[in-house]
């Protein structure tokens, strides 16, 4: 018997085009299919001029609609590329946001019964320093489960060493 309080009932995912975020959507599918549970794909976007500038500055209403048009476009087009290479996809539920990707993230996620999908990312220092890491914000913040999908370099890395 399944115990239905800790039951997988929504699989959230960041996604954001990269090859790593690819694979955490096709590895959150996979999981909301093994737990026969909703996906929630999620793409966090900001105005060309970055995030802090968007929190000083929020752009205009028409500016804004089509930012988060955009947005739904890439997601859609994303979601289409990938699941439908699996065939038989999970009910999917795709969700646009504007912001910072760590806290929208865990938002997305606060249901009982989340699970938070996301890539490994880059693990370069350099990209680390400008952008901050997503991935350790989300597993530090987060009140349910993280999956951190890695990238393929440090899967085979991991191979590699076994």
């Amino acid at each position: 018997m399944m115990n239905t309080v800790n039951a997988v009932r929504r699989v959230v995912v960041g996604v954001n085009g990269s090859v790593g975020s690819s694979r955490a959507l096709r590895r959150a599918a996979d999981e909301a299919r093994r737990h026969h549970a909703q996906l929630c794909p999620v793409m966090i976007y900001s105005s060309p001029q970055g995030d802090y500038i968007d929190m000083l500055w929020p752009p205009d209403a028409e500016t804004e609609h089509e930012l988060a048009s955009d947005a739904r476009h890439r997601l859609a087009g994303i979601c289409h590329r990938v699941l439908d290479q699996q065939g038989d996809g999970p009910c999917c539920a795709p969700v646009v946001a504007r912001g910072p990707a760590g806290p929208l993230l865990v938002q997305a996620a606060d249901r009982d019964g989340d699970l938070l999908v996301i890539g490994g990312g880059s693990r370069g220092m350099l990209s680390r320093l400008v952008s901050g890491s997503v991935g350790r914000y989300c597993v530090r913040h987060a009140e349910g489960p993280v999956l951190v999908v890695p990238d393929e370099e440090s899967a085979d890395e991991a191979s590699d060493a076994a």
